[in-house]
Order: structure tokens, then C-alpha cells, then sequence
């Protein structure tokens, strides 16, 4: 089906800048654009913010940001610009982490479409036009933070594959990537994969130790990567770990267990069968002539790696 302009519509009309259009009209939000067509509607008879934000069912206060968005970008004067301003500010001066305005992130998309391909896929994965933190933040993870487009982009999709889709994961995502030297897509995916690893490997560790399902704190993820990733045991091997620190401190309690399964692994003792075997040879033995507790252990030393801040 094909359109044709209706020359009865025209009976009322009224000019419009082509530069919204030619410019803004996928960077200005949905907000901004209707500000911006009443304003030039009803500029003769007088704008009015309130009346405005009572017609468009919007706050007063986003009324005004959108004439300010306008104004900063040369459609709209304001009285502020009637006179020359005779001081300017050096980026220099600006702090580091300051992130970019909606001027900076309409400026930047202009001038780079890499920056302009960026905001478009982030707004197709929200399924929404940004909001100014995010799109400031997007323009910061590209230009201050110096991620690579690609990278950037990846970083959208893993987020909506981690349903974690949020500013707030992606810029905290961004700056762990950066702090661990990810230049590009490659870097990302090892981290990522490193990441599930461990992810994995705390899950055995709950079940293995019965543990209800929390978030594991930093040593937990250490001493878990370290059972599952690097020394590949068996989860049958913490079962047993379990068993030995209940019977010998009626409770289970982490450190003790890692201290146990430490020591199986420096005696060589690599599987199940070998570990059960090593147990029930000590635990034959006259309680005198025990080197170690049951646990395969001194238990003076375990006191002392309690009571020690590593």
C-alpha cells in the first residue's frame, strides 16, 4: 500500500528545524521529540512548561530537561545564551571518571558511528530508547574506559544472557574486563569461561558440603576453583572431608574441611578409595601412636590456621 500526502492536513501547519529530523531523531529521547514538536506547535501562542507537561502527561521537570537538551543543542536559545559566555572549562579540569552529558553522548554520535552503532543496539536489547545514565555510560565504557566496539556490543549480549540486563552489571562487567587486560572478544570469552568454571565449581561445593545456595565469599571461590579446576577431585573426596570434620568437631566448618583436603592432596592421596583406605589405617592405630588426629592432621595446626588472618 502506497502513502500520499493529504493537502486538507495542511490547512494547519506550522515549520519545523530539518535538523531534528537529520540528526536527532535516534539520539533525542521519545520524550524530548514531543517536547520539541509542541514547542515549535504552540510557540506563538505563548509555551507554557506546565501546560505542556499537563498535554503531553509528563513531568514539568522532564519538560524542562528536554528544552534544555534542545538549547545545548543549538535548536533552542535560552536566555543564558543572549549573552557571550567569557569563561570556558578545559576537559583537563573535568574529572576523570566524570561521565559523559546527554550533549557529550549526542555530539559523540555524530561524530563516531561507532559510538551511534553502539546506542542503537543497546536500545534494540532494552527494547526501549536509553535513559541518560545509560547512554552516558555506554559513551564511557567506549571512550574513557577504551573498550573495542566489539567488545562493547558483547558485552550487551552477555548481559541479556546473564539476564543481568542493567547499567549497573554491564559497567561493573566493563571495568573488571579492563582490569584484566580484555582488548578483545577472546579476552571477554576466557574471562567468561573462567568465571563459569568457578561458578560450577561452588555449585559441587554446595552440594558436596550441603551448603545452602548463597553467594560464595572470595576464599570460598578460591579454595573451590582450586578442588574442581586445578586439582580435579572428585566430589566424593569433600563428602569425606565433611564426614571427618563432623566427627572430629561435631560441626562443619569450611576451613577445616580445606585444611583436611590440603593435606589429602600432599600425601598424594588422589581418590576416594585411596583416602577412606588411608583413614581407616590411622584410625587402627593406638591413639598414642597417631601422628595426626582422624582428620589426617595436626589439630594444633588447625587451631592456628583459625586463628590466623590468612
Amino acid at each position: 500500500m502506497n502513502y500520499f500526502f493529504n493537502p486538507a492536513a495542511f490547512s494547519g501547519a506550522f515549520s519545523l528545524p530539518s535538523k531534528i529530523v537529520d540528526e536527532y531523531i535516534n539520539l533525542a529521547t521519545q520524550e524530548e521529540l514531543k517536547v520539541i514538536l509542541y514547542f515549535y506547535r504552540y510557540i506563538s501562542d505563548g509555551f507554557d512548561t506546565i501546560k505542556c507537561a499537563n498535554n503531553l502527561k509528563i513531568s514539568e521537570n522532564n519538560v524542562k530537561d528536554a528544552l534544555l537538551f534542545w538549547a545545548k543543542n543549538g535548536i533552542l536559545l535560552s536566555d543564558e545564551d543572549k549573552e557571550p559566555a567569557t569563561d570556558t572549562v578545559s576537559p583537563k579540569s573535568v574529572a576523570k571518571n566524570v561521565k559523559p552529558s546527554r550533549t557529550d553522548v549526542a555530539k559523540r554520535g555524530l561524530e563516531d558511528q561507532n559510538v551511534a552503532f553502539i546506542l542503537r543496539e543497546a536500545q534494540l536489547k532494552f527494547g526501549r530508547n536509553l535513559k541518560t545514565n545509560e547512554s552516558s555510560t555506554l559513551l564511557y565504557i567506549y571512550d574513557d574506559l577504551g573498550l573495542d566496539v566489539s567488545v562493547v556490543l558483547f558485552l550487551l549480549q552477555y548481559a541479556v544472557n546473564e539476564e543481568k540486563l542493567n547499567i549497573r552489571f554491564i559497567e561493573k562487567t566493563a571495568v573488571d574486563w579492563v582490569n584484566n587486560c580484555v582488548k578483545t572478544v577472546g579476552d571477554a570469552e576466557k574471562i567468561i569461561s573462567a568465571k563459569i568454571k568457578c561458578d560450577l565449581a561452588w555449585k559441587r561445593t554446595e552440594n558436596a558440603f550441603g551448603i545452602e545456595h548463597r553467594k560464595p565469599s572470595a576464599k570460598e571461590t578460591k579454595y573451590s576453583d582450586i578442588w574442581f579446576n586445578e586439582w580435579m577431585l572428585e566430589d566424593e573426596i569433600l563428602k569425606i572431608a565433611y564426614e571427618v570434620c563432623v566427627d572430629n568437631k561435631s560441626k562443619f566448618i569450611f576451613e577445616y574441611c580445606a585444611k583436611v583436603i590440603e593435606n589429602w592432596h600432599k600425601q598424594g592421596l588422589v581418590s576416594p578409595a585411596d583416602i577412606r583406605k588411608s583413614l581407616q589405617k590411622e584410625a587402627k592405630k593406638p591413639q598414642k601412636d597417631r601422628k595426626y588426629s582422624y582428620a589426617g592432621y595436626d589439630i594444633e595446626l588447625y587451631e592456628q590456621m583459625l586463628n590466623s588472618d590468612d
